[in-house]
Order: structure tokens, then C-alpha cells, then sequence
């Protein structure tokens, strides 16, 4: 992604999952604002952009973080907005990922994955995917294996983020262990 491409996908970010009071947005439900709403926010925030450039962004992002359905924009997971983003449960795939410092592997191994700052754990299908995350974390991550199917079967919840990352409230630890990678 070209750097000011970047740069706008950060801001987005920061609109869309973090503070939208500082770009005079409001949030639905599903934390969808319209796409002209968004860019007169962002460009309030002095961020040079129109409603092409967020459409390429959305497009480009090869983590998928937001989903554009007709003239709404959304993030798609990583919210830290003090109102709950209505997310739709589903059946996760039978196993998922997470990958994060030895630290915080302790923590988790002990107390399950928390959200931690965020409305929801993190997970992903893609075991590649989980160890580049964990890699903003820690040099070495720790990979931990979720048995998301008996998770589920035991009555915690999943709910949808995109194809590649699934999101819970919390898994517990009895659900979690580390694996070799």
C-alpha cells in the first residue's frame, strides 16, 4: 500500500474503532458511519481525502479491516469504543489462532483471552496470519491453538470479523494451549 494510502488507512482506523467523537461521527450499531460522513470527518482532521481514495483503501487492505456496504463504511474488528459494536455470532471454524509475546501467552494460558483495550478477543483461521500479529508483539511470538469447537460447543460465543479473523468476548484457558511454529 503506497504511504499516503497508509497514512489514510490509519486515520480511518483511529474514525472508525477508537475516537469517532474526534471526527464528529456517531456510530450505528454495526459501527457503520456514511462514506461522505467519514470523509468530512476526516477531512476536519486535516486528512487530505475523497470518497475514492477510502473506496481503494477498503479495496487494497490486505487485512481487511473495513467493509464498505453500499454508501456505509465500517471497521470490521479492533474496536475500542466504549459502546459494544453489534457483531453476528456464527460457528467458528473448529480451530483458530492467536499469537503473542511469551508474557502475555503466560497470562492467557493462565487466565484465557481477554479483549484486553478492545470490545473483543482477536482470533484468526490463518496460523501465518496469527504469527504476523504476534510478531508486533514479540520478536519470538508464542502461537496458541484454540479449540474453538469445543469452545462453542460449551456455550462461548464467536462472532463474525471477516473471513480471515473470528472474535470473542473471552476464551477460557481451558481452550487455549501453545504450540510449536
Amino acid at each position: 500500500m503506497a504511504r499516503r494510502d497508509t497514512e489514510i488507512s490509519k486515520a480511518m482506523s483511529h474514525a472508525l474503532r477508537h475516537a469517532p467523537d474526534s471526527y464528529g461521527l456517531t456510530l450505528g450499531a454495526d459501527g457503520s458511519v456514511p462514506l461522505n460522513t467519514l470523509v468530512d470527518g476526516l477531512r476536519g482532521a486535516g486528512v487530505e481525502v475523497d470518497p475514492d481514495d477510502v473506496r481503494r483503501v477498503v479495496v487494497q487492505s490486505d487485512k481487511q479491516r473495513f467493509a464498505l456496504e453500499g454508501d456505509r463504511i465500517r471497521a470490521q474488528y479492533g474496536h475500542s469504543t466504549e459502546e459494544r459494536i453489534v457483531k453476528r455470532a456464527i460457528t467458528p471454524q473448529p480451530v483458530l489462532w492467536h499469537a503473542t509475546s511469551p508474557e502475555a501467552a503466560a497470562a492467557i494460558l493462565r487466565d484465557g483471552l481477554l479483549p484486553m483495550g478492545r470490545q473483543y478477543a482477536h482470533l484468526t483461521t490463518d496460523r501465518d496470519l496469527a504469527l504476523q500479529a504476534g510478531r508486533r508483539k514479540s520478536a519470538h511470538p508464542v502461537l496458541l491453538r484454540v479449540d474453538a469447537a469445543s469452545a462453542s460447543a460449551a456455550g462461548i460465543e464467536f462472532v463474525e470479523g471477516h473471513d480471515r479473523v473470528t472474535l470473542a468476548l473471552t476464551v477460557p484457558a481451558a481452550y487455549i494451549g501453545a504450540v510449536p511454529h
